[in-house]
């Protein structure tokens, strides 16, 4: 492990002049920063106790290169026309900008990539990219660990692209804004992406990150980070549907800075074969913001799917919601890690999670943790947690009126993971039945 650190600290020291706003001078402290961080940090491991289910040897043992010219170009014309709902699409290949689509640019919104930001306007960027550290771990000890966000600081200082939002007071944005981000990798390659979200005061905005790693099965390594920030009166939702094959690893971050009076709605539809970790840390800063937080991750094969929220209360009348549906077929593992923390003068606090599995095969495993760490009186917290199979009685009930057992099958799972999508509006939640369609495909 230390050898590869070693490594990866050398490729960075021989690459960075080719980084993207290595002339910012903040940037370029923010990335010595966090390569510095991962130097001592390493990857986490299973020592490191919210990455401490699953086990990362591809990640540990093998070398990802950086990302050089790749000779596999993109056919526009293939892709899916943009959605008529869709106000804004910007397309990524291979962690490269490929174009950006729209009809018409609503007043008020910028919509571009980060190099664009840091060529044009790099100081709007400063402290709305996120330094490595600001969302460790705190404990009750007061002993910070960085460990668990060695990832974060190695996107920090690898990153080379991704998106940046910007959404001016009062502006609600019509339909939604997507950041399409399509892989076809060549064996052993890295790519990392870092967003930023951010806006003003009494804003509304809706977006879909769409990561689709589906058309070749070799071993990589991709990260996506994206720094968020709510002003006051302000409201986002921001939703994540991410597909790989087999080999790939995945790892997506989202942090959130939540402010005075301000919304926040995260969904993450997970579908895929390969190692894939989605976290959600969020940080309720001002009085009466809130935030909702819906995860459906589906696996099977050898798939192993993480899911992981932090969602720190830390001002009086602050509301979170919390909802992870899992199911898992064949040899398919997967975790869920939820925590609540209600930090001192919180009062007012409503809190819930529930995390609920649906296991389709007898060799398929799930961990689930939720945590609450409270630190105010006047507060209102629940968690839940479920582990079973598909209920004998209803299949029975189904078949006995005429349905197939695939079919019957099918709609159990429909049924159960119907919870997360009936949140969603029309648009998308159209597109994450097709998700789970294909899984149905594939698995049942």
């Amino acid at each position: 492990m230390k050898n590869l650190q070693h490594r990866y600290f050398e490729d960075y020291n021989k690459n960075k002049p080719l980084l993207p706003g290595m002339d910012v001078s903040w940037l370029k402290d923010l990335r010595e920063e966090a390569i510095c961080q991962f130097k001592k940090d390493g990857f986490p491991d299973r020592s490191v106790e919210e990455w401490n289910n699953y086990s990362y040897k591809a990640l540990t043992d093998n070398y990802f290169e950086p990302l050089s010219d790749n000779k596999v170009k993109i056919n526009l014309k293939s892709l899916e026309e943009k959605d008529s709902h869709c106000t804004i699409r910007v397309i990524f290949f291979n962690g490269k900008i490929v174009n950006i689509e729209y009809n018409h640019l609503p007043e008020g919104v910028e919509v571009n990539t980060l190099t664009y930001f840091f060529k044009n306007n790099p100081d709007f960027l400063k402290n709305k990219i996120s330094t490595a550290n600001r969302y460790s771990e705190e404990r009750l000890s007061n002993i910070i660990d960085s460990r668990p966000q060695s990832i974060v600081a190695f996107n920090t200082a690898f990153h080379h692209e991704g998106a940046v939002i910007y959404i001016k007071k009062n502006v609600k944005v019509p339909g939604y804004i997507e950041l399409l981000h399509l892989g076809e990798y060549n064996k052993n390659i890295m790519q990392h992406m870092r967003s930023v979200v951010y806006l003003e005061e009494g804003s509304n905005c809706e977006v879909l990150e769409n990561i689709v790693n589906d058309k070749a099965s070799d071993l990589v390594f991709t990260s996506n980070v994206t720094d968020i920030h709510v002003c006051d009166d302000a409201s986002l939702s921001f939703h994540r549907f991410i597909k790989g094959k087999s080999n790939q690893i995945h790892i997506n971050n989202v942090h959130s800075l939540i402010h005075k009076n301000s919304n926040f709605f995260s969904t993450s539809i997970i579908n895929s074969l390969g190692q894939v970790r989605a976290e959600n840390r969020i940080n309720l800063l001002g009085e009466n913001a809130s935030t909702k937080i819906n995860m459906l991750m589906l696996g099977s094969k050898n798939t192993v799917l993480e899911g992981l929220t932090r969602v720190q209360h830390s001002k009086k009348n602050t509301r979170s919601d919390q909802k992870a549906r899992i199911v898992l077929g064949q040899n398919g593992k997967a975790s869920f890690q939820g925590k609540i923390r209600v930090n001192q003068n919180s009062d007012g606090t409503l809190a819930n999670m529930s995390s609920k599995s649906l296991l389709l095969s007898d060799k398929a495993r799930v961990n689930s943790k939720p945590e609450l760490e409270i630190l105010a009186d006047d507060v209102r917290c629940s968690h839940g947690v479920t582990v079973g199979n598909l209920s004998e009685e209803q299949l029975f009930y189904l078949r006995s009126r005429g349905i197939p057992e695939v079919e019957a099958r099918k709609l159990l799972v429909n049924a159960f993971g119907n919870t997360i999508l009936e949140d969603l509006n029309i648009n998308f939640a159209d597109r994450a039945k097709k998700i789970m369609l294909g899984y149905y495909n594939d698995t049942i």
